[in-house]
């Protein structure tokens, strides 16, 4: 009996799923304990500061802050930054050795496409806007954020001459990701319609 191709995507897709997530976990469970490795890795040189362009014509992109370590360990921050509503979505933050890091992370940002230089201050003073935005509309940042930010070390924000805007149109708007459940998006939506409730009153 012939297997329907509908149910083999669908469950690849689920399979695909599932390995994303663990993947996902095995990163989280990885960075357990980094916030004082992270404190000390802020005073280390920065070995690279980008951006995926998209960010700038879509709203949504990564921004990525790393820092060459004394003993050849790389500490990195990835940002997914959602410029139109919540801020920090979502953040990778780690420590790896170097040949790690060139293939499994910078190399694998970089064979995607659209990554360019950004300034450190502007990267601070974007991803710092992005989620005191999101702050405003009762969302907060991705709980790693906490630690992830500290790659900033004593960057200066202030010292970006760059605005940036938030907003699509100078409105908040939600755009679900893949793993935003309705559960989810009914709370954003909510805290969305919350603002522009006490907004118009």
């Amino acid at each position: 009996m012939a297997i329907d191709p509908r149910k083999r995507q669908k469950k690849l897709q689920r399979r695909k799923a599932k390995q994303k997530a663990e993947r996902r976990e095995l990163i989280r469970r990885e960075s357990l304990g980094l916030h004082p490795r992270m404190t000390q890795a802020s005073a280390a040189p920065i070995l690279h500061c980008c951006a995926m362009e998209a960010i700038f014509h879509s709203g949504i992109g990564s921004v990525l802050v790393s820092r060459q370590l004394p003993n050849g360990n790389v500490a990195f921050a990835v940002f997914l930054v959602d410029m139109y509503c919540l801020g920090v979505k979502n953040v990778i933050v780690n420590i790896f050795p170097r040949a790690r890091y060139d293939r499994d992370l910078y190399g694998k940002m970089t064979r995607q496409g659209g990554l360019i230089p950004f300034k450190p201050e502007c990267a601070r003073k974007l991803v710092e806007g992005a989620v005191q935005y999101a702050l405003d509309l009762g969302l907060p940042p991705h709980p790693d954020y906490r630690t992830g930010r500290l790659i900033f070390g004593d960057v200066p924000a202030e010292a970006c001459s760059e605005q940036y805007t938030y907003g699509k149109d100078g409105k908040p708007l939600f755009i679900p990701g893949p793993y935003d459940d309705p559960v989810r998006c009914r709370a954003i939506l909510s805290a969305i319609e919350n603002r522009r409730a006490r907004l118009e009153g």
